[in-house]
């Protein structure tokens, strides 16, 4: 179900990309793709990565029967969620004029910025939602989810793009933005309607064991009982999710030193501000996506296998979870070795029937080396979280992520290199991270 709608996503996915170079052209393109950043940081920040952690509580509650610690843990997960959303729309807002005009290297971002809640608020709004119906092993809101997205998405771009398409680059990327959050807020409602929330019953109705404060019980219960129950829950969530929050804010951070380290490389290369942007745009919003299409044979896999490994982890069954583990692997490194195959047979193929930009193919062609790595990381990881050791997954986090700042600071200043030495760092990373993360993997599935 969800390869189905991860390939109907990828296909209106890429003619998007295919109408947004044609129509706003690759410079708004990079200016989307230099705020793109900030809207994942903001919605790291607003979630806390609960949605992670809410899937793999659900998953080992609901294998040992109880419903209560699913209840609670879905309370906590939304009250944080909803307080730190709040609090995140804020702090982006004041930051707007300053963000714009002194990090980023384009003041045209500004317009962008304060935009950006319309998106990252009702993403992470939908973790809520949707980490509760994987837990559950319910795919169904989240593959639906995906392709109510790109379906809203689109066409809301496409109309922003006909009614502003006279006023310039800066609101051309503007329209990107209004979709993207367009299409968040169909997702929204999708997940609200079918994870589920509404229809798991009571603990009560359950048929197992008889919670331990039930009936008249749980109305005379002393209500610090109940505080501290849910102060436990989020504690667990908490410990869950932050090591994991912590590793995304690195890399977010990371993705956010790019858009400001990239271009500036660049200009000490010799390249002018408008090549540097448009080559950034190239980059993050051509080639990458690019090397991310085949992706939808392997997330799939990926978002399933982590409740999936989770719940065979609670009961005991540690072989069919190593089984689920090997195969998921061999299946993402044979996808990963037929894009790089391809990326070198056919490099300006693609870019040159997408984009009509056939010149990106050197691009192409080295992003190809980082799929096999790239896609079994994406496997590793769901089987990290799946066992709690969201702790390797931030140290490795931090680890790859210094030497790719460092590749990039060296390798993009020099002219022979320029944007290409920014892949091959990016190459580097996910090698590095396939690596520690497939180790680790290996290691604890032994154990």
């Amino acid at each position: 179900m969800l390869m189905a709608a991860g390939a109907m996503t990828r296909a209106l996915g890429t003619l998007y990309r295919i109408l947004i170079v044609r129509w706003a052209g690759a410079e708004a393109l990079g200016l989307f793709q230099m705020v793109l950043p900030l809207y994942r940081m903001a919605s790291t920040m607003a979630t806390l990565r609960l949605p992670v952690a809410l899937t793999q509580v659900t998953a080992d509650a609901l294998a040992r029967g109880r419903l209560d610690q699913v209840h609670r843990a879905r309370r906590v997960t939304a009250a944080l969620i909803m307080a730190m959303t709040g609090l995140t729309a804020l702090t982006v807002v004041g930051a707007a004029p300053f963000l714009a005009g002194r990090y980023l290297t384009d003041p045209r971002t500004g317009l962008l910025i304060l935009l950006l809640p319309l998106a990252f608020v009702p993403s992470a709004l939908t973790g809520i939602f949707r980490g509760f119906a994987e837990g559950r092993q319910n795919m169904a809101s989240t593959a639906t989810g995906q392709v109510v997205e790109q379906l809203i998405r689109v066409p809301v771009v496409l109309l922003c793009l006909s009614w502003w398409g006279g006023r310039g680059v800066e609101y051309a990327a503007a329209a990107l933005v209004v979709g993207l959050g367009a299409g968040e807020t169909a997702g929204l409602i999708t997940a609200m309607i079918m994870s589920g929330w509404w229809r798991l019953p009571r603990p009560a109705a359950s048929g197992g064991a008889r919670a331990p404060w039930s009936g008249w019980a749980r109305i005379l219960r002393p209500p610090v009982f109940l505080v501290l129950d849910h102060l436990q829950t989020a504690r667990a969530l908490l410990g869950l999710s932050l090591p994991l929050w912590v590793a995304t804010m690195v890399n977010t951070a990371a993705q956010m030193i790019n858009v400001g380290l990239i271009p500036r490389r660049l200009l000490a290369a010799g390249v002018s501000m408008a090549a540097a942007t448009e080559l950034y745009g190239q980059l993050t919003g051509m080639v990458l996506p690019l090397l991310y299409m085949p992706m939808l044979l392997v997330f799939p896999v990926a978002t399933v296998l982590t409740p999936a490994i989770a719940d065979a982890w609670a009961l005991g069954q540690h072989g069919r979870a190593r089984r689920r583990f090997y195969l998921a692997t061999a299946g993402a490194l044979a996808v990963g070795l037929a894009t790089t195959a391809l990326c070198w047979a056919f490099p300006a193929a693609l870019p040159r029937l997408l984009y009509g930009m056939p010149e990106v193919a050197p691009l192409v062609r080295v992003a190809g080396l980082a799929a096999p790595f790239a896609f079994t990381a994406n496997i590793f990881a769901s089987v990290l979280y799946a066992l709690g050791k969201t702790a390797l997954v931030l140290s490795t986090f931090i680890l790859t992520t210094v030497v790719r700042l460092g590749l990039i600071y060296v390798l993009t200043a020099d002219p022979h290199l320029g944007i290409v030495g920014a892949l091959w760092a990016i190459v580097a990373d996910y090698a590095l991270t396939a690596l520690l993360n497939g180790w680790a993997c290996l290691r604890w599935l032994r154990g």
